[in-house]
């Protein structure tokens, strides 16, 4: 049997083969066509497929994307979505705008509700600024009793008023915690490349402390911080890019580090696994902990970058979006009226 469904979400090729791609997989679907421009998808089944079982499908595959029977269903699933998507949109205006993109459009101009990672390329999310005023009050730095709700000059000393509370939007966010974390991996990695590098010279001093075994342990104990926190979120990109084939710089980031940090745990803990080749004078494998830190605290420094260029390019609209006027004048029978835009 063969049924014809109503798609919602597919703004491009991209989008129609991972529809396609999500239905084949369904138990008991023989062949699924996938139209973009009719927002169509025809499903040959060999008995019939609950709706619910296919939506649960392309949800679980990632995206939003939505699927219902042609005609008065999924008239009725579009007002229920858009109802809900108003409702998140209301709650989440309070904040900021509450639609996010990805920076590389891999999606086309596809949005997304909350904040995150794009589901294609890895990339985070940037939230699009709201052109709704907010409720924003001005006061005088030298005369805190004067509160205004529009910026201006103090009435007292003329001086120009300044926001009470400074604006926050989600890139200053994703900064700031990204800030954070390229602290904590810097801290940790500079230390690892000082005991690395120390074997560059002849007469090593470090080894006149303690043995390379126990400076290879110190290397391992100094890279969990900056593996299993600082860099974490690379791990995570890169498995998701791996489950659903979407493979990306993150891909490369993650099978890069994370085959030099199991190969130097493996290397420490069974040493004989390896040839000759592979070890020091000491007879200790060498390590490369100092490989896998230094690469992600700089794709870290990468994206600490990029989400400071996103926070400058975002305050950058919204000044220009004050410059919106907040009021217009309606005409009616000849007579003005001051009406809120």
């Amino acid at each position: 049997m063969k049924h014809i469904y109503q798609i919602k979400g597919m703004s491009c090729d991209g989008c129609r083969n991972h529809v396609e791609q999500a239905l084949s997989k369904v138990e008991g679907v023989t062949k699924v066509s996938v139209d973009l421009k009719k927002a169509e998808a025809a499903i040959e089944m060999k008995s019939h497929i609950p709706l619910e079982k296919l939506q649960e499908t392309l949800k679980k595959s990632g995206g939003n994307y939505s699927i219902a029977n042609q005609g008065d269903e999924m008239h009725k699933h579009d007002n229920k979505e858009l109802l809900s998507n108003h409702k998140e949109t209301t709650n989440q205006n309070t904040k900021g705008s509450g639609v996010f993109y990805c920076p590389m459009h891999c999606e086309g101009e596809k949005t997304y509700n909350k904040a995150g990672s794009c589901p294609v390329c890895g990339m985070d999310l940037v939230e699009q600024p709201s052109q709704q005023k907010s409720a924003q009050q001005y006061t005088c730095p030298m005369h805190p009793e004067i509160i205004r709700n529009e910026p201006g000059s103090c009435p007292i000393c003329g001086m120009n008023l300044v926001p009470k509370e400074p604006a926050k939007n989600e890139d200053d966010k994703t900064y700031k915690i990204l800030l954070k974390k390229f602290i904590v991996a810097v801290s940790f990695t500079l230390p690892i490349l000082l005991i690395t590098m120390s074997a560059m010279f002849s007469n090593n001093p470090l080894l006149k402390i303690i043995n390379q075994k126990s400076w290879n342990w110190i290397q391992f104990a100094l890279s969990i911080p900056v593996v299993f926190y600082a860099a974490w979120m690379f791990f995570q990109r890169a498995w998701k890019s791996i489950i659903t084939w979407k493979l990306n710089m993150f891909t490369l980031v993650g099978l890069g580090s994370g085959v030099a940090f199991v190969f130097s745990v493996t290397a420490m803990l069974f040493p004989g696994l390896f040839p000759a080749q592979f070890k020091s004078e000491s007879g200790d494998v060498f390590v490369y902990f100092e490989a896998t830190t230094v690469i992600l605290s700089l794709v870290l420094l990468g994206q600490l970058m990029e989400a400071k260029a996103h926070s400058k390019t975002t305050g950058a609209i919204k000044e220009l979006l004050k410059l919106v006027p907040s009021q217009a004048t309606l005409v009616v029978d000849r007579s003005e009226k001051i009406i809120s835009i």
